[in-house]
């Protein structure tokens, strides 16, 4: 028993004790300048590269999104989440990638906010995304290529080999950034895949602002995700999902020192 906890301890652990969550070297939490939800928005991004994160007028409910790898309606917590931006900049360890960051993310957010969370089940407002009743308006993809499934995403979005799990996943979060970043046209609840649909897809789906209007609020030619969806052949019904939701227990506003 002795030799084992040495051996432990020889490879920076405690015998006993579970090995230390993933940390980033250094980071940097301050608040974001001030602005409208607007502004707030047209600022926002998040760089990651080899070594280094960062973002720019992100909200905490941004943060925990990202910590957790959940939506935004799957972050229950105070109004305020959603209020409060910063800006974060972060140096990974050597050794890690990219793909650490969002345990790092979780260790950050409980160090500087002081963050404790419990998961949840709940059922909650979704919409089933179904065959409308004149059958889908799209073709499976035939394209003999070893290109991966894409869509390029502007005013159109043009995919590639996409199945409809693909596109309901894009729906909800197109519903994430509907609150997060005020598009008006997008829609307000995740998506479940009901269209019975397994193939590969190609398609073009029109969403947002189409027109010249200075903002997608009073474009005229606006096409909201229910009409995109609609010019598929397909339709969004309001339906219920069960899903696992992060409960925050305890967060403080302001971040302690960098």
């Amino acid at each position: 028993m002795h030799r084992a906890c040495l051996a432990v301890l020889l490879s920076s652990l405690v015998c006993g004790q579970s090995p230390p969550k993933p940390a980033f070297e250094v980071a940097s939490i301050r608040p974001a300048a001030p602005g409208t939800p607007r502004e707030q928005f047209e600022r926002q991004y998040i760089h990651n590269d080899a070594d280094r994160v960062n973002m720019g007028s992100v909200t905490l409910r941004q943060l925990i999104q990202m910590a957790y790898r959940v939506l935004q309606y799957q972050v229950v917590g105070p109004d305020w989440l959603s209020e409060e931006h910063f800006d974060v900049q972060a140096n990974l360890p050597a050794g890690t990638s990219t793909n650490d960051v969002p345990e790092m993310m979780q260790t950050l957010l409980a160090q500087r906010f002081g963050l404790a969370i419990h998961h949840e089940q709940k059922v909650v407002p979704a919409y089933a995304l179904m065959v409308a009743k004149d059958g889908p308006k799209f073709h499976e993809s035939t394209a003999d290529d070893s290109n991966a499934a894409i869509c390029y995403a502007g005013i159109s979005k043009i995919c590639h080999k996409e199945t409809m799990q693909m596109l309901a996943d894009e729906l909800s979060r197109m519903a994430r950034l509907g609150v997060e970043r005020l598009n008006p046209w997008a829609i307000d609840r995740p998506v479940i895949d009901m269209t019975g649909l397994k193939g590969s897809y190609d398609f073009t789906m029109d969403y947002g602002p189409q027109g010249n209007g200075p903002t997608a609020a009073n474009d005229p030619d606006m096409v909201t995700a229910f009409e995109a969806v609609k010019a598929l052949g397909l339709k969004l019904e309001p339906t219920t999902h069960r899903d696992e939701l992060i409960v925050v227990d305890h967060i403080e506003r302001v971040p302690t020192g960098n």
